[in-house]
């Protein structure tokens, strides 16, 4: 340190006047990193502090009010933050704590761990209006002559949604109409202005009281996959697992629910 801190005899040892004062400032540093200990075990062990959330376009209005309302009423102390988004954020670079991401295809290689919660099959669904204009279509050249109510991604046409890949290559569907809205793309089929591509979780009801009616049933279509996405499963803090296992929780039970329609 360069300065006298202890003043040292043949019987005794006494703090200088400098040892003193640093001594003070090290025990003020010790109560300080206790502090932060504490907090650190709070942060492990109370469901508290803010949690910001990413999600595709429309999850947060279709899905998520029956998550969160119920997660935030068991769990007072959390602040939520949900942007609905469907470009693919940097997490840690953004702030984020967590992202929830759909997918038609496998995930590539990454670095953040892709949590499985949720897995639906897709199906092409028209309205009884569009059958009786159009016919019904049963194979991908039949599908390609009709109109189609396509999904839109940030300015991009998203492939995986408006393709189709059968008989051994991709195939575009005959867009009428493009919008980032699946409650939208919803009314325009109902509406018969065209055929789309549903989950068959959000189909279902419509197709049993027969306002929809399910199209080219033997061209095969990928599932929608749902991903809890986060940096790493090591110390994650206690609002984190909280929200990670609600979701988990939302998953299993939607999968049971989900059942088969059987036309």
């Amino acid at each position: 340190m360069g300065v006298k801190l202890l003043q040292r005899t043949t019987r005794s040892v006494k703090l200088t006047e400098a040892g003193a004062q640093y001594l003070e400032c090290c025990l003020q540093a010790l109560e300080q990193l206790q502090q932060g200990e504490n907090l650190l075990t709070d942060m492990q062990q109370q469901v508290v502090g803010k949690l910001r959330v990413v999600v595709p376009q429309n999850f947060a209005d279709m899905v998520l009010p029956g998550i969160i309302t119920p997660f935030m009423q068991q769990h007072p102390g959390v602040t939520l933050e949900v942007n609905q988004s469907n470009q693919n954020l940097d997490l840690v670079k953004e702030g984020y704590d967590l992202a929830i991401r759909a997918s038609f295809s496998e995930v590539e290689d990454s670095s953040l761990i892709y949590r499985k919660i949720y897995q639906a099959k897709r199906i092409f669904v028209a309205s009884p209006e569009h059958v009786k204009q159009y016919g019904i279509a049963r194979n991908i050249q039949q599908l390609t002559q009709q109109p189609y109510i396509g999904s839109y991604s940030d300015d991009n046409l998203d492939g995986s949604f408006n393709q189709v890949f059968s008989d051994g290559k991709w195939h575009n569907l005959n867009a009428r109409l493009l919008v980032n809205s699946m409650p939208s793309i919803l009314n325009a089929v109902e509406a018969g202005l065209g055929f789309s591509i549903l989950p068959i979780t959000m189909a279902r009801e419509k197709l049993g009281k027969g306002e929809l009616v399910q199209i080219a049933e033997e061209v095969p279509l990928t599932d929608s996959v749902i991903y809890l996405v986060y940096p790493s499963r090591q110390g994650q803090p206690a609002k984190l697992k909280a929200f990670v296992q609600t979701m988990v929780e939302w998953g299993d039970a939607s999968m049971r629910n989900q059942g088969n329609y059987s036309s």
